[in-house]
């Protein structure tokens, strides 16, 4: 056996074991598309893309698991999943979940209603009695969670807000306009009009107390790992292929 050869076979022997131990780490979310988009068995998306490549970086596997919101955050909350793609920042959240340093994207938060409404107003209180859409379990800012002054409809998925909103069962909804629109779109409808921005949100990822010590550590080493993708250029790239 010739010296490159038995070289070869022992670069093999010892890269062999490194894959068999690579290290998972478990996330859940929803769908949420462009963020997260499910065509079948397959998931892609920007954060989808981002988390993978982030992944890449620090040497693990993402193991990326769709369930509806509210469960993911039960999820986290318990231990059964590291993490989870795209919470909002909430001290109620903070209490069972550790924050990545930066954030990853942000969303634009506006009561939306159908195009062509003509409805003006100034804040939410004009919009005292009516119906909101919303999502079951999401974070829409404080100003928004708090208020008592609307009427709240949940919905377990944007394809049910939206279908409702078709329907007459409200007026208006509360959503990201990325998400929202999108959905419209992939149903042939224009994008919704635009009647209050609420807030700009900025996304991070989340990473289980419950777990411990590797919850912490994963948060710090994905914060690394967000900053240099954010300063090599990556996050950028990946953020032009879906807004």
């Amino acid at each position: 056996m010739s010296r490159i050869i038995a070289c070869a076979i022992f670069a093999l022997m010892l890269w062999i074991p490194a894959l068999a131990t690579a290290e998972t780490v478990s996330f859940v979310t929803t769908e949420f598309p462009p963020y997260i988009i499910k065509d079948g068995d397959r998931i892609s998306g920007f954060e989808v893309e981002f988390v993978r490549e982030l992944c890449k970086r620090i040497g693990a596997e993402p193991d990326i698991t769709l369930v509806p919101w509210n469960r993911a955050l039960e999820y986290v909350k318990g231990g059964k999943a590291d993490g989870i793609m795209m919470p909002v920042y909430s001290a109620e959240r903070a209490e069972y979940m550790y924050f990545t340093e930066a954030p990853i994207e942000r969303e634009r938060i506006s009561v939306m209603a159908l195009p062509g409404s003509g409805i003006k107003v100034n804040s939410l209180s004009d919009l005292k009695g009516e119906v909101v859409g919303m999502i079951l379990g999401y974070s829409y800012g404080k100003e928004f969670d708090e208020n008592v002054v609307v009427k709240k409809d949940l919905s377990s998925s944007n394809e049910l807000l939206l279908k409702k909103l078709n329907l007459g069962r409200y007026r208006f909804v509360v959503s990201d306009e990325h998400v929202i629109n999108y959905v419209a779109h992939q149903s042939g409808q224009p994008a919704l009009e635009i009647i209050l921005n609420l807030n700009d949100n900025p996304q991070y990822l989340g990473f289980s107390k419950a777990i411990g010590a590797r919850g912490k550590d994963l948060a710090k080493r994905f914060s690394k790992a967000i900053r240099d993708l954010q300063q090599d250029g990556t996050l950028d790239k990946i953020r032009k292929k879906y807004f």
